[in-house]
């Protein structure tokens, strides 16, 4: 009776445990995707477990790219059940059909190439034993014909077939190569999962609808941009799209997907304040390595001590920020593959100019500037860039607010040129004990195009640290702008025509005062 007993106990044991693994029919319903990273979103139903000690306990499994650490369970708001305990365990992983499949082309691959190995091993030592031949001793002219015949067919079979075998696995290892590239995109190359175990307090034996969500690795997206000026119509078409992939191990069936630009920052207490310390200056001493080692012991500690405190800690900055999420409804999102979404496809209105730095360049760029109707938010990504249907090429872009500046490359019938006219330095008089120096230069703006074009020239403004410094301007015609650091104009230049413009600065210092006249000398 008492064997009985504990054959019965042992058989609800092993029941209980067998139970324990075989978790309700989990769903992905939503995930949020960032740049390297994912949200994921699962609803299942369980049939919790009780044992002997009324603790009953139900598990769920998370795929092997999942971080068990964050993973969060919510039970139903009406439910009279809390969860006690979670524990977590890594278990062999289950594969879905498609991926189960791939494991068994490959796994059949691999053994066709053992086989084709055999066989080209079987062949080299044949071709060993035929080449062996070659120093073998006949009796007569005849014999040796016979063999030499007999060694040629032979090393010629044998090497055909190697030649043959060869190649095929040749094209194996190609296709075992893509088979495991598929397989790792897939599965993300990991053979385990994590199952979680959840013990609940409280005693229901009923069916409960649980959802939780975790962090999950092994996925990501990538934007893909557009932009095309279209001056003619003072517009700039921008095309978004996405392209994202997930190595879950499951296929993602109408899920909701969201694309979100950065991972949430996950610190949660705030940095202390750094000191601010003002303090004399130290000034620092070099000496040579001999007086070094001649110096007193307390004098080499005292001016250690005093470059010590001298260097302060660097202060690192951690900027965080809100980030910006954009759903795009139900997709169907296959593991290992990559997908590619459109997210908007929508016109920016834009004004056109051609934008000239002569006194750097003689090139004009086109520049539109954009001015939406409210702030939008694009994350950094490459961006294909043409203008009038020309590509110009990839570069990086992104876009903050609801204003910007977009750039187009140059025209080569557009062209701004700087010609010095004057570049002199010289005294007033002997008398006023002065010094001067006059700046003369033109500007010359030239459309080959036949298009009237509106062209913004900049061009540098000198800047007096010194209040004995004067500076006199005289332009013509006079700048539409001007700031603390340039001179501006906007003009109209007429097709195939040229616009000039005349510079004069000058400059008045005493005549002891030593100048550093900047780059235009």
């Amino acid at each position: 009776m008492h064997i009985k007993t504990i054959f019965v106990s042992l058989l609800v044991s092993i029941s209980f445990v067998l139970s324990l693994s075989s978790a309700g029919h989990a769903t992905v319903k939503e995930v949020t995707i960032f740049p390297h990273a994912a949200r994921v979103t699962e609803t299942a139903k369980i049939h919790p477990q009780c044992g002997s000690n009324e603790k009953c306990r139900a598990a769920i499994t998370l795929p092997p790219q999942a971080d068990p650490e964050s993973l969060i369970v919510s039970l139903p708001a009406n439910s009279r059940i809390k969860i006690e305990d979670i524990q977590i365990k890594a278990v062999t992983r289950q594969d879905e059909t498609r991926i189960s499949e791939l494991r068994k082309q490959l796994s059949k691959v691999k053994s066709d190439r053992k086989t084709l190995q055999a066989k080209l091993q079987a062949l080299d030592v044949q071709l060993q034993f035929w080449q062996m031949q070659t120093k073998a001793k006949t009796k007569t002219v005849a014999d040796a014909d016979n063999l030499a015949a007999a060694i040629g067919r032979n090393v010629k079979k044998s090497s055909q077939e190697k030649f043959i075998i060869e190649a095929e696995i040749e094209k194996i290892d190609k296709q075992i190569k893509e088979l495991q590239e598929g397989l790792n995109s897939a599965t993300g190359s990991k053979e385990t999962a994590w199952e979680a175990t959840l013990t609940f307090a409280g005693f229901s034996q009923n069916e409960i609808a649980i959802s939780y969500n975790y962090n999950l690795g092994g996925c990501g997206w990538l934007p893909l941009y557009r932009i095309e000026a279209l001056p003619a119509e003072n517009k700039v078409s921008f095309s978004w799209d996405a392209q994202l992939w997930q190595s879950s191990g499951v296929d993602w069936k109408q899920v909701q997907i969201n694309l979100a630009t950065l991972q949430p920052a996950v610190t949660v207490i705030p940095p202390d304040l750094p000191e601010w310390i003002i303090k004399k200056r130290v000034p620092r001493i070099y000496k040579s390595l001999r007086e070094d080692s001649v110096m007193p012991r307390a004098a080499m500690e005292k001016r250690s001590s005093a470059v010590e405190e001298n260097q302060d800690s660097a202060i690192e900055e951690t900027v965080k920020t809100t980030y910006s999420v954009w759903s795009i409804g139900k997709k169907d999102v296959p593991a290992g593959s990559r997908q590619r979404l459109k997210i908007k496809d929508e016109n920016w209105p834009a004004d056109f100019l051609f934008l000239a730095r002569p006194s750097l360049d003689k090139q004009a760029f086109v520049r539109a500037q954009v001015k939406l109707a409210s702030s939008i938010e694009i994350p950094s990504g490459e961006a294909l860039f043409l203008i009038d249907g020309a590509v110009l090429g990839k570069r990086n872009f992104a876009f903050a607010g609801a204003e910007g500046f977009l750039y187009f490359g140059t025209s080569p019938l557009i062209s701004v040129t700087s010609s010095t006219l004057a570049d002199k330095a010289g005294a007033k008089t002997v008398f006023q004990n002065k010094q001067t120096q006059l700046w003369q230069w033109s500007i010359e703006a030239k459309n080959s195009s036949g298009n009237n074009i509106k062209l913004r020239i900049e061009e540098p403004v000198p800047q007096a640290r010194d209040e004995r410094i004067r500076l006199l301007f005289k332009q013509n015609p006079e700048p539409l702008e001007k700031d603390h650091s340039k001179f501006i104009w906007v003009i109209e230049v007429p097709a195939r025509q040229k616009v000039t413009i005349q510079n004069t600065i000058e400059l008045e210092a005493p005549k002891d005062m030593d100048l550093d006249l900047g780059w235009r000398r």
